[in-house]
């Protein structure tokens, strides 16, 4: 496959880096945002918590065929996803910051970008969720659960209102994924959730959603590491 436009939010670490990489080849332009540096692609410093930077990326994206938006960006709690996290220790601030940067700033972001997306052949919106925001899922981290609950129900309010346009929007729901990051505090015991997936498999299911045609929509996909916490 070959893309115009892409847009990856949250691409200087992680799995939003790990995407970037692994599509900047394959498309004419890919813009990598993120506040901090991103190693790969057009960078757009911007801080997608804050109307500024939502802004910032619909400019930069400006006339072009926007093929995919890919929001692999998030944030959580301090202590998230570790025996030493307490919602009544939590600040204020943290949670604020979480559902800005988890829930607020993709529905912002859909909404200032719709015009490109209407330019592509195939417009494709995939966000990332967390089996945390999953029915029943057992996490305590209530300012990220709260986000990635929400998320899904931007992805089934989006499916309806952008139907007859025949965009697709997909939220994708993983357990732990196996970034540097991740599988280091796996090995250190320093984070729940058991094992991760692979960062290849995460990758080859962006890539199925990105290859099918309009005509198919896939609203929601959960990814559980086989031997992890929610499979």
């Amino acid at each position: 496959m070959t893309f115009k436009t892409i847009v990856v939010a949250g691409a200087s670490r992680g799995i939003g880096l790990t995407v970037a990489e692994h599509f900047v080849s394959q498309c004419d332009r890919l813009l990598a945002v993120s506040r901090t540096e991103a190693p790969v692609g057009e960078w757009i410093q911007a801080d997608l918590s804050e109307l500024s930077g939502v802004e910032t990326v619909a400019k930069a994206v400006g006339s072009d065929s926007l093929d995919a938006l890919l929001y692999m960006g998030g944030t959580w709690e301090t202590h998230a996803f570790t025996r030493e996290y307490s919602f009544e220790a939590c600040s204020d601030e943290d949670i604020t910051r979480v559902i800005a940067v988890n829930l607020v700033a993709p529905i912002l972001l859909v909404k200032a970008l719709l015009p490109a997306l209407r330019r592509s052949h195939n417009p494709k919106v995939i966000l990332m969720g967390a089996l945390s925001g999953r029915d029943n899922f057992p996490g305590r981290e209530v300012a990220n659960s709260a986000s990635k609950f929400g998320l899904r129900g931007v992805v089934h309010a989006l499916r309806e209102e952008l139907r007859s346009q025949q965009i697709g929007v997909t939220v994708i729901n993983p357990g732990n994924v196996g970034t540097p990051e991740v599988l280091a505090d796996l090995a250190a015991e320093n984070l729940d959730g058991g094992a991760a997936i692979p960062l290849p498999d995460l990758l080859s299911i962006i890539h199925c959603i990105l290859s099918l045609s309009r005509a198919t929509c896939i609203k929601e996909i959960d990814v559980p590491a086989m031997l992890g916490e929610g499979a």
